[in-house]
């Protein structure tokens, strides 16, 4: 400490970084509360998780230049005040990944694997499949092309029953599954949603949407979320009553409040049911870098939605070679109210 207070350079330093980092946690703090209409607006409220590290960083300094910085310590508790008051919003934001209670489950259920496959190995696909005990696989992003080269792999021999796999079924993603399934219609282009009904033997007739909006940098994502949301409260009007699972590449975190509205129709996250922690899904680490640093995975965008009759007992994010996204996978049984 006396070293620090024996160096106007290094104390000034410190304050610089702090403030800095004070400065990116304020930023990203509003950004949970607030509808932002800019699409890079959107895109930054996703990011609204990494306020906390910038908080953590910048209150570890603000109490160093309290006991060190004698001469401005009343700025020094000033901005530990503030910092600590923007980490505990954060940590609020961020507990129910952690901490609370994990639903109770029974019966077999069936395991749900949504993978964006605009990119990515076919041989990786087939192969987490097989290891992970796959029920039904959900495809988003994903051309004919891809199509084709997925139906070369034994992915049709463990999952017999496909939608979306045709030349004349034109919907938005394509759905493989271990148990029969009626297709029951899509929404319009902006919904980017497709409904299927599975019939599973121990968990009855599940409904299952499949969902991929546009991204956020563009200007049909708000489009798109309100027309999601409309289509759901048509395609599942009961989710009370109707065991229904929502699978995709949602282009949005829960710090996104059209994304929050969709939650707010009567479906959980998964990962929250889990506690399974801060898991993101993109940008992939092998397909994104920079300088031939690969750039970390950021943001949670892809999601596994269930409604109340049905819960998550797994959650967890696989890797296939190539791919932007991180797949997720998540088993779900009967909720035990």
């Amino acid at each position: 400490m006396s070293a620090i207070s024996r160096a106007p350079a290094l104390r000034a330093l410190l304050w610089l970084a702090a403030i800095w980092c004070a400065v990116l946690a304020v930023i990203l703090t509003p950004m949970h509360w607030i509808d932002v209409p800019a699409p890079r607006l959107i895109e930054l409220a996703s990011f609204t998780p990494l306020g906390t590290p910038f908080a953590l960083v910048s209150l570890l300094l603000a109490v160093l230049l309290l006991v060190a910085d004698r001469s401005r310590r009343v700025a020094a508790s000033g901005l530990t005040t503030a910092v600590a008051a923007i980490l505990a919003l954060h940590v609020w934001w961020l507990a129910p990944l952690y901490v609370g209670h994990r639903p109770v489950t029974t019966g077999d259920g069936l395991t749900v694997f949504s993978q964006n496959f605009e990119y990515g190995d076919v041989t990786d696909l087939a192969q987490l499949v097989r290891a992970q005990h796959v029920d039904v696989l959900v495809l988003t992003d994903i051309g004919s092309e891809r199509i084709a080269e997925v139906l070369k792999t034994d992915i049709p021999s463990l999952l017999p029953y496909s939608i979306g796999t045709r030349p004349d079924q034109t919907i938005s993603s394509v759905i493989f599954s271990r148990f029969p399934m009626d297709h029951l219609g899509s929404g319009s282009h902006s919904t980017h949603a497709d409904t299927v009904r599975l019939h599973t033997p121990s968990l009855g007739e599940v409904t299952l949407v499949a969902v991929h909006p546009q991204p956020p940098y563009t200007a049909r994502w708000r489009i798109d979320y309100r027309a999601l949301t409309a289509y759901l409260r048509v395609a599942v009007p009961q989710p009370a009553s109707q065991p229904t699972v929502i699978a995709g590449d949602f282009n949005a975190t829960t710090d996104n409040v059209p994304f929050r509205h969709l939650l707010d129709l009567g479906f959980t996250d998964a990962l929250t049911d889990t506690r399974g922690g801060f898991q993101p899904t993109w940008p992939d680490s092998s397909a994104r870098r920079y300088f031939g640093v690969p750039v970390p995975r950021l943001v949670t965008i892809d999601h596994i939605l269930t409604s109340a009759q049905l819960a998550a007992s797994r959650f967890t994010t696989v890797h296939v070679r190539g791919s932007d996204h991180s797949g997720i996978v998540a088993h779900l049984a009967s909720r035990v109210n």
